[in-house]
């Protein structure tokens, strides 16, 4: 059997086969302006304003609170238009349970799961099942230029609504985005949890890139896949050298 020529594996189509397999990002992909892995750390991977925590736990992949704990954010939103990507879970979803504040505390107005559907109050309510009791769900939501707000679980849509009073714009002098935090002390609208990642875009994504927006945050999988991927070009770019 003749030997299989490492010239007849071109770099290009190593690269594309890791494209293909979800180990590096899309060519041309939409990336965030704020990106928090939470793996330790509060810190904005890209350098941006760290986020605060409102009590919590922060553990070596995620972060977890108790009913009325959070995360705050102070000027990382800095405009009406954005995209807001978060993966998480609630420990209840029955009833109301807060999961993104614009209004600093101030007001009722804002995201919430609602009995197992995404809710803006008091504006548009999804179909029920979007969130179910320990379930690990993707929110996504956007606001874009007209403002026209959209609300997504794991890429479907589930909301959309003509923000004309500026509900979901961020308000105060800091613009502060609250997440998984009640405007009550008391916290009865809030649920313990955990977070995995929040990644913030400067623009409103489509629903078609939303739909297709992959994890800002690789899985161990494909950190792997990236690194096998890489040792295999290096190998391919010796093997070249040494015959030319």
């Amino acid at each position: 059997m003749p030997r299989l020529s490492t010239r007849c594996i071109p770099a290009a189509a190593l690269l594309g086969s890791l494209f293909a397999l979800g180990g590096l990002p899309e060519a041309g992909a939409t990336t965030p302006s704020h990106l928090y892995e939470l793996n330790g750390s509060f810190a904005d991977a890209l350098g941006g304003p760290a986020l605060n925590p409102l009590g919590g736990s922060l553990g070596a992949s995620s972060y977890s609170f108790a009913a009325n704990q959070g995360l705050s954010l102070d000027n990382a939103v800095g405009s009406s238009i954005y995209t807001i990507d978060t993966s998480f879970a609630l420990d209840q979803t029955n009833g109301y349970r807060r999961l993104l504040d614009f209004k600093n505390a101030l007001s009722d107005t804002g995201l919430y799961n609602l009995s197992t559907a995404l809710n803006f109050y008091n504006v548009a309510t999804g179909g029920s099942g979007a969130f179910a009791n320990g379930q690990t769900v993707r929110l996504t939501v956007s606001r874009d230029a007209a403002g026209n707000f959209s609300g997504y679980i794991n890429g479907v849509l589930q909301i959309s609504f003509n923000d004309t009073a500026g509900l979901a714009q961020f308000s105060g002098p800091n613009q502060v985005a609250r997440f998984f935090v009640d405007d009550n002390a008391v916290g009865g609208e809030a649920s313990a949890g955990s977070v995995d990642y929040i990644a913030i875009y400067d623009t409103a994504l489509s629903a078609a890139e939303i739909a297709n927006l992959h994890p800002a945050v690789p899985e161990p999988q494909s950190y792997a896949l990236l690194l096998s991927g890489l040792a295999a070009l290096a190998w391919v770019k010796r093997r070249t050298d040494k015959q030319r």
